[in-house]
């Protein structure tokens, strides 16, 4: 019998529902540090460059707007807990790589690789949390082991362990090495503990759909800008410049080649 959450399905299920190569964020409710009383909505982040540690970046400020790039992860891989035992016990943990775009269900194993960094999201064996229960989360550059791997269950008693997984459901992640859950720490921090946090899961771009338009640009991408039909770029001056942070221009030559003319998208 064919596997119902296997790639193909219909377009409704490209929209509804979560499937593998979609780029979510994954977001809650965390009290604020200056006021234990409020709260703010935050994004789960990592920098992917020097430091490798998890922590919440806010999306709730007016006035000052999120840098979205650092929060966003793809839904990488998406197996039952057996499969996933069977791969991590078997020589070949390639083995379990998947063609199309597989719904997630609830109770299966999902790998989350961050999209800036490229690197996983792991359960890692330190502690630095007050909770000497806790481990840190953060990101890992392989995926082998049972590590990065995170079961999903629902939140809400209206869903049950083998449902599909709908856009915006609160939902639960448990590490399966630690069978800790994914935990909002203290400050900024997030870390695997015995108590639990909802997380909303926000698409920011299908895989279903980027497949289908690659013509497309999406947000996230990285872009150099050209002027016309010439070969001038917009781009910023060189570091130590005077107008370094002030100014914008259009440069021609090996300016074409160099960072300072590329431009990402914001989601």
């Amino acid at each position: 019998m064919a596997d119902p959450a296997e790639g193909g399905g219909s377009e409704q299920d490209d929209v509804s529902f979560l499937r593998t190569d979609d780029m979510v964020c994954l977001s809650c409710i965390a009290p604020l540090t200056k006021d234990a009383n409020a709260t703010e909505r935050v994004c789960l982040a990592a920098e992917g460059f020097g430091n490798r540690m998890c922590f919440l970046e806010s999306i709730a400020s007016r006035d000052v707007p999120p840098d979205i790039s650092v929060s966003v992860f793809v839904l990488e891989q998406a197996l039952s807990v057996r499969a996933l035992q069977e791969m991590v016990g078997s020589s070949n943990e390639e083995s379990a790589a998947q063609s199309g775009h597989r719904t997630l269900l609830y109770g299966h194993a999902i790998l989350l690789r961050h999209y800036h960094g490229n690197m996983y999201l792991s359960c890692l064996s330190t502690s630095s949390s007050n909770d000497k229960l806790a481990f840190d989360v953060g990101l890992q550059e392989t995926a082998q082991g049972e590590s990065c791997w995170w079961t999903i269950h629902p939140a809400s008693k209206q869903r049950s362990e083998g449902e599909k997984v709908r856009v915006g459901d609160d939902l639960i992640l448990v590490s399966v090495s630690s069978e800790r859950y994914l935990h909002i720490g203290s400050g900024a921090s997030v870390i695997a503990s015995f108590q639990q946090t909802l997380w909303t899961v926000v698409p920011m771009s299908s895989g279903a759909v980027r497949q289908k338009t690659l013509g497309y640009v999406y947000g996230g991408d990285v872009v150099r800008l050209f002027h016309g039909h010439m070969d001038e770029c917009l781009a910023i001056p060189e570091a130590g410049s005077e107008n370094e942070f002030s100014c914008v221009m259009y440069e021609t030559g090996a300016v074409c080649s160099h960072a300072r003319s590329l431009w990402r998208l914001e989601h």
